[in-house]
C-alpha cells in the first residue's frame, strides 16, 4: 500500500499512518481493497466506509500486539493468529494489563486450543456452533478432542458423527 492509502485511512479513522504502517500485510491490502470498492455518494456510504476500516484497523492492531505476545510468551505467532478474534483481544488485552503473566496468557490459549474445532464439530453433525457453544466446556472440550484424533478426511465418520451427536445428550 502506498502513502497516499495510508493518508486515505488516517482520514477516515484519524488513526496514525505508523498505526497502519506495523499492521500485517494482509490487513492493510483489505483497507487498500475497501477504499477502492466502497465509493463515498452518501452519509450512508461513508459509515460503511468507516466501518468496514475500523473493524480491520482493530484486527490489525490485534495481530500486530500479538506478535509481541508472541515473542514475550514463546507462543508461536501462528497458533496465536489463528484463533478466535474474541479470545485473541482477550489476549492482548491481558498482555497489554500485565505483560509479565505468561501463565495466564497460556491459559487463555490453551483453553482456546480446546475448542478450536468446534465449527468443524458443528459442520460435521450439522448442528449450528452457536448450540454447541451452550453447552458445557468440558462437553465441549471432549467433542473437539474426539473430533481431532478421529476424524478421517477418506471417510464418511459415521461412528464419529454418533459418537459426537451422543455426547450433546445428557
Amino acid at each position: 500500500m502506498n502513502d497516499y492509502d495510508y493518508s486515505a485511512v488516517e482520514k477516515v479513522l484519524g488513526a496514525e499512518p505508523e498505526s497502519i504502517a506495523e499492521m500485517p500485510e494482509e490487513i492493510r491490502a483489505k483497507m487498500k481493497t475497501v477504499l477502492e470498492t466502497i465509493v463515498v455518494r452518501t452519509d450512508e456510504d461513508r459509515k460503511e466506509l468507516y466501518n468496514a476500516l475500523d473493524l480491520l484497523w482493530q484486527k490489525g492492531s490485534v495481530l500486530a500486539t500479538l506478535n509481541d505476545v508472541s515473542k514475550a510468551t514463546g507462543i508461536p505467532y501462528a497458533t496465536l493468529s489463528n484463533l478466535d478474534f474474541d479470545t485473541q483481544q482477550v489476549i492482548v488485552f491481558e498482555y497489554l494489563a500485565d505483560s509479565g503473566d505468561i501463565k495466564k496468557i497460556y491459559m487463555f490459549t490453551n483453553s482456546a486450543l480446546a475448542v478450536i474445532e468446534l465449527e468443524k464439530v458443528a459442520k460435521l453433525i450439522t448442528v449450528p456452533v452457536r448450540e454447541l457453544r451452550g453447552l458445557p466446556r468440558r462437553i465441549q472440550e471432549q467433542m473437539c478432542g474426539a473430533y481431532a484424533m478421529e476424524y478421517d478426511s477418506d471417510s464418511t465418520n459415521a461412528d464419529l458423527i454418533t459418537e459426537l451427536r451422543e455426547m450433546m445428550q445428557p
